[in-house]
């Protein structure tokens, strides 16, 4: 029996297959390019020794990520980053087996949505510092919002206290999470594909990448040693909150695991919580006062929702279902600028028939999660930010595709800790609302400066800094934000 067709695509060269036709930047323009070139939201592509297989819209996305979990849950991975850096253990690089199942079920047992004091109290303590530091150093913001996150979830994690800025701990985070955002994917190394390259001595033309290899190790090392100890020698003096680290500790104590390897548990676990959703909230967040500077209408009418149930108060959770304009516009910021364009990459188990087309065993499948929310039959005028998309009558209604449903992953992939980023980022929207106002800055000439809508390369896009005026709404308001210092 004849086999079925790959998907259409870009003609494959000899040797080379596709591998100048894939961009190195904004990758998601060109795919979505394609999908309409092709007439098919499905589009395959062969480069750097990877089958490519890209989705392109949202029935093609359900259809093969949720309803097709089984076989479309493993991951894409870089032989090097897993192999030789030693990264494997991360959750987000976990091939679907029952190692990875015993990850996402302990994972989930620290992050139940019904457990809302857990981090609510890191959050709230963050949130105070933050609002102190946009009084303080407004230029700052996007530090400071980063910061915030890094801090919140350091403590929530290791139970330890954290320096207000520039906290070492944080930092190494930060540079972890970096070396993901742009080496992750296969392919990123040459010696992905021309595994010989790993045996060829150091020195010689090819091997610059074993020294970064090198210092990768070194950072992820610290990340992963350096807070548990800390954490540990907390627990010691008596100054340890609860958190991940002590409930973990708790936990794996009961087993019959060796001390040796039930550190190593609790040690990768309280990783796993950093790397897992850091990078998406401080991206997101940052997104959100993009957005909110870019359009000052909708700030407007996003900040008298937020008069009328806060009255010049900060948010609590009893709030944010009253919220529902400031909900939607969370719902469009994602969609309007998405942190993963690209999702993450998914990987198939098993050869599989979808639309009469074959796909592979081993294919890397990419969500242009981009296409999706900037298709204007979905979404009329994508570039706008518009929140009332996702409202009617009043309330919250989603019509079509949910950009927080996509955002957060797919089926056996979905974010577990996705309650968590939402909470935190509806407080600080409304907070900061409530006490700030946030505008476009005005330049010598009187004229308002539009603000820059550029974003970093890799994995996950985050805003790089843009100019905008941040200033305390009343004397009122300073007041109430000095009394939480």
């Amino acid at each position: 029996i004849a086999r079925a067709p790959l998907p259409p695509g870009p003609r494959k060269f000899p040797i080379i297959k596709n591998l100048l036709d894939v961009p190195q930047q904004e990758q998601w323009m060109t795919f979505a390019r394609w999908s309409g070139e092709y007439n098919s939201d499905i589009i395959h592509v062969e480069a750097a020794g990877n089958s490519i297989v890209i989705l392109s819209s949202h029935t093609a996305m359900n259809d093969l990520l949720h309803k097709r979990s089984a076989i479309y849950s493993s991951r894409a991975l870089s032989g090097v980053i897993c192999d030789i850096v030693g990264w494997k253990w991360l959750m987000v690089l976990t091939p679907y087996n029952e190692a990875f199942k015993e990850k996402r079920r302990m994972f989930a047992k620290y992050c139940q949505p019904s457990d809302t004091s857990f981090h609510r109290t890191r959050e709230t303590q963050q949130l105070h510092i933050l609002l102190n530091l946009m009084i303080d150093q407004p230029e700052n913001l996007l530090s400071h919002l980063r910061h915030m996150i890094g801090a919140m979830v350091i403590t929530l994690a290791y139970g330890i206290e954290v320096e207000k800025t520039d906290d070492p701990y944080v930092q190494l985070a930060e540079n972890v999470l970096g070396y993901l955002s742009q080496k992750i994917l296969p392919g990123t190394f040459l010696a992905d594909t021309f595994s010989w390259l790993r045996y060829v001595p150091e020195g010689f033309p090819g091997t610059r990448w074993k020294s970064v290899v090198r210092q990768m190790q070194r950072e992820m090392d610290d990340f992963v040693n350096k807070p548990f100890e800390a954490s540990l020698k907390a627990a010691e003096v008596g100054t340890l909150t609860d958190c991940v680290v002590s409930r973990c500790q708790h936990d794996v104590s009961q087993s019959e695991l060796s001390k040796e390897e039930q550190d190593i548990v609790v040690k990768e676990l309280a990783g796993q919580l950093y790397i897992g959703g850091t990078e998406s909230m401080a991206s997101i967040i940052s997104t959100f006062f993009l957005a909110l500077v870019c359009f000052p209408e909708v700030c407007k009418e996003a900040q008298a929702e937020v008069d009328r149930v806060l009255k010049g108060r900060l948010s609590e959770n009893a709030d944010m279902n009253s919220l529902p304009y400031l909900n939607a516009l969370l719902k469009e910021v994602y969609r309007w600028e998405p942190v993963f364009p690209l999702g993450l990459a998914h990987a198939t188990t098993e050869d599989d028939t979808y639309k009469g087309y074959h796909i592979p065993k081993g294919s890397v499948v990419i969500p242009n999660i981009w296409a999706v929310f900037h298709d204007p039959k979905l979404f009329p005028e994508p570039e706008k930010v518009k929140p009332e998309r996702f409202l009617k009558d009043g309330k919250l209604h989603v019509p079509g595709p949910d950009p927080a449903e996509l955002t957060f992953g797919f089926g056996r992939r979905a974010c577990q800790g996705r309650y968590i980023v939402e909470s935190t980022l509806l407080h600080i929207a409304a907070s900061t609302l409530s006490l700030f106002d946030i505008t476009k800055v005005m330049g010598p000439d009187g004229k308002t400066i539009e603000p820059t809508r550029e974003y970093s390369s890799g994995l996950a896009r985050k805003p790089l800094p843009f100019k905008c005026s941040i200033r305390p709404r009343s004397e009122e308001a300073i007041k109430l934000i000095r009394s939480l210092s």
